[in-house]
């Protein structure tokens, strides 16, 4: 499934297309969830490796975009099923 927050292949937060990576917002054992609805976003390099070195101010931020969009389309009955956690 195609990202339900990213329409085009850029960084998430800087709009560049170099050096990308796919990033699940919500990730460990929600990895194949995010996978399976559209929760992921791209993120150049450095942007998702400081994300991984515990930036929890992006990271807050990703989880709150991508709850929004998800309960747009699937309401947060379902989200809650799926991720079992209020990020807002």
């Amino acid at each position: 499934m195609q990202s339900i927050l990213q329409n085009k292949k850029e960084c998430y937060f800087t709009k560049t297309t170099q050096q990308l990576d796919k990033h699940h917002v919500f990730g460990g054992a929600f990895r194949n969830k995010s996978e399976k609805y559209g929760c992921y976003v791209y993120l150049s390099h450095n942007i998702h490796m400081r994300l991984h070195q515990q930036d929890y101010s992006l990271e807050r931020k990703l989880k709150e975009d991508c709850q929004h969009k998800f309960e747009e389309i699937y309401g947060h009955e379902k989200f809650m099923e799926i991720f079992k956690k209020n990020y807002l």
